[in-house]
């Protein structure tokens, strides 16, 4: 077997289907990090994308780093991951500092998986889902095996909050960056400006980007959702398994343990209602722990207010998991505090499951969102306006089902499978052109 061919993606099976798989085109697609047990919005948004990619005929698989997982390959879910070693080219990172990296923003380089990439058979196109030294890496595969590359915002820096980038960028004071060496060969600066299409979660970021860089195609491209799997969700189940009485009001919230979320402000807004005429609700709260001081502060709020055995913390949930789905189902009313978040595939979620939502105003929220007919929107920096806004749902059925509804019909009009038919046109040399919206 060749070098080539060993740095397919293949899989294991009878040669001639083996033969068959690697004669499909192959689009490689390239987040910064992508494990199970560390899943959010973007690893859903991936798995889907390459999973409905090969269900029409591409043989789609993740090339990424070893962040918090080993190196090698992997399925996940039958996705197939390729998984490199590599490092950050900064002298003096703590490992504190590091492991902040792994999960929030580090600028891994993966010389290892440079070569796969150059190597793999019958390459149609390269999707990067991150930018720095990795996206720089596709940028220059892409030019040297002449296919297109597109890549898409997942967290974009040019929506981000001042202060949110500052504490994004805060594990790498007191060490020295020696990555401009390897940006003579890997420019980073070019990886958004030469893509075929840069794809952005919300009509905010488009133009932000689309200011940035006045010569690329920037296209509003929204994510998707498995609408089936979260309108099947148990309620009943969740609730008996946490102990939560079929008649008492349910809140929930689903967002990684991180001040970006804000569940610090829900909770606020909970003891507001718990401490009025809702004194019998629940609060759920479930994420991935990105950030353990955050989620040790919240606890300790929690028992501060005394509400320990009203508040439900579920950490590092797997997404795969029926609990997830069974909580949407559960919940009368989804709530999401976040200070600043791309998309919100999460209301999407919740809408799936026939659940009415109260958000902030920004993201993807802005866009799809509609005040008053298919959520509330409610001023996240104010506790008592969320408290506000969840109690005229909770406290009215007829709003609820009306919001529920609007949701679930919006959340209808997101469907991997359309998402995906809409992406591939870009997959090929030239593109689709001169549009700005695609969804």
């Amino acid at each position: 077997m060749s070098s080539a061919e060993t740095a397919s993606p293949g899989y294991d099976g009878p040669a001639e289907q083996r033969r068959a798989t690697l004669a499909r085109p192959v689009v490689v697609h390239i987040p910064r990090r992508f494990t199970k047990t560390e899943w959010g919005g973007t690893e859903t948004v991936i798995y889907h994308l390459v999973d409905e990619l090969n269900k029409i005929g591409h043989d789609s698989v993740i090339y990424t780093s070893d962040l918090l997982a080993k190196a090698g390959a992997d399925d996940v879910n039958g996705v197939r991951v390729r998984r490199f070693r590599g490092f950050y080219p900064r002298w003096g990172l703590s490992r504190a500092a590091k492991t902040q990296l792994d999960y929030r923003g580090g600028n891994y380089f993966s010389l290892s998986l440079f070569f796969a990439l150059l190597f793999t058979r019958h390459l149609q196109a390269i999707h990067l889902h991150t930018g720095g030294f990795m996206g720089a890496m596709g940028r220059l595969v892409a030019k040297v095996r002449r296919v297109p590359y597109v890549i898409s915002i997942h967290g974009g820096s040019l929506a981000l909050p001042p202060e949110q980038m500052q504490k994004l960028l805060a594990p790498l004071a007191g060490s020295r960056n020696w990555g401009k060496i390897l940006e003579l060969v890997f420019p980073i600066r070019n990886v958004y400006r030469d893509a075929a299409a840069i794809l952005c979660l919300s009509e905010q970021e488009r133009q932000f980007n689309a200011e940035k860089y006045p010569r690329s195609q920037v296209l509003s491209f929204p994510n998707g959702v498995d609408s089936e799997r979260f309108a099947a969700g148990d309620g009943a189940a969740f609730r008996a398994k946490y102990g939560i009485a079929a008649e008492a009001p349910m809140l929930l919230c689903v967002g990684s343990f991180h001040e970006q979320k804000n569940q610090l402000a829900l909770l606020e807004a909970y003891r507001l209602l718990h401490g009025g005429s809702l004194s019998a609700a629940r609060l759920v709260l479930i994420g991935v722990c990105y950030d353990e001081s955050y989620l040790q502060m919240l606890r300790e709020r929690t028992h501060a207010y005394e509400l320990d055995q009203s508040v439900v913390f579920i950490r590092d949930l797997p997404y795969d998991s029926p609990d997830l789905t069974n909580a949407f189902a559960a919940a009368d009313l989804f709530v999401l505090p976040s200070v600043y978040e791309p998309f919100g595939i999460v209301v999407l979620e919740a809408w799936s499951a026939h659940t009415p939502v109260v958000s902030g105003r920004l993201g993807g929220m802005a866009d799809y969102g509609r005040d008053g007919e298919n959520l509330l929107f409610a001023d996240v920096q104010s506790p008592e306006d969320i408290a506000q806004k969840a109690a005229a749902v909770l406290a009215d059925p007829t709003l609820a089902a009306l919001l529920a509804a609007g949701g679930q019909e919006t959340a209808r009009e997101y469907s991997w499978a359309a998402i995906v038919r809409r992406v591939t046109p870009l997959y090929n040399r030239g593109g689709a052109e001169g549009g700005q919206t695609v969804g």
